[in-house]
């Protein structure tokens, strides 16, 4: 059976084949090459420090950690700020309640027969009584009691004024005593509590007491009942 091409022909396509093999292999030669200088060119390139900053604006890995590590922070310590500060007023507010309450029996003349011994024992136990009208907010260690007896509205707003027991950034209590009220006199009644501030570097408005601490005042004036007195 003759070959379906001439002898001639299949010459032709076997040194055409081999024409075509080695211009393959020279293909695959030069990519390799390419792809060889491409990834030394690229690795270089990554090594210059212009190529990492640029990596570095343009990665996007752990911005919102970053930004976290911005924010989070100082907004937690604001909200700290802000329930300190919260926490703060709510306690003026009950030793405000707390000494209103305690100072009806001064207003009835209860504490004539309520209170006895010296003036220091009546000082602490109309303290007691007050720190058992609040809650287990304060400090009952931290709090002095002044009570004190005036003639009329006008001395006792001038003899409260000029007995301040805060005066430049300590708390000067010496002056603070226990009168017995008398019947339809004026009553002057305050409770100065220390109060710690747990953040004073963010909150030094706050502190009126050296570098940490406010005194939280609370004072009531009025006229006692026209109770009868004890007789002597």
């Amino acid at each position: 059976m003759a070959p379906p091409f001439p002898l001639g022909a299949s010459r032709r396509i076997a040194l055409a084949q081999d024409v075509w093999s080695s211009r393959y292999r020279m293909y695959q030669a030069m990519t390799i090459h390419v792809t060889v200088r491409d990834s030394i060119r690229s690795r270089r390139e990554r090594q210059r420090p212009w190529h990492v900053i640029k990596r570095f604006r343009s990665d996007e890995a752990g911005v919102t950690a970053v930004e976290f590590g911005f924010i989070g922070i100082p907004f937690l310590m604001l909200m700290f700020a802000i329930l300190e500060t919260a926490l703060m007023f709510w306690t003026s507010q009950i030793l405000e309640e707390a000494v209103s309450q305690t100072s009806r029996q001064l207003l009835t003349g209860e504490a004539l027969t309520r209170y006895s011994g010296s003036a220091a024992a009546k000082t602490e136990a109309f303290k007691r009584d007050l720190c058992n009208n609040a809650p287990g907010l304060m400090n009952c260690d931290n709090l002095t009691i002044d009570v004190r007896t005036y003639t009329s509205f006008a001395t006792a707003r001038t003899g409260t004024t000029g007995s301040n027991p805060v005066k430049g950034g300590a708390l000067d209590t010496s002056g603070f005593g226990y009168a017995d009220p008398q019947p339809s006199q004026i009553l002057v009644v305050r409770a100065v509590l220390e109060y710690p501030v747990l953040v004073s570097s963010w909150n030094s408005a706050l502190v009126n007491l050296g570098t940490d601490r406010r005194a939280l005042i609370a004072t009531t004036t009025f006229r006692t009942e026209p109770f009868l007195g004890l007789k002597s």
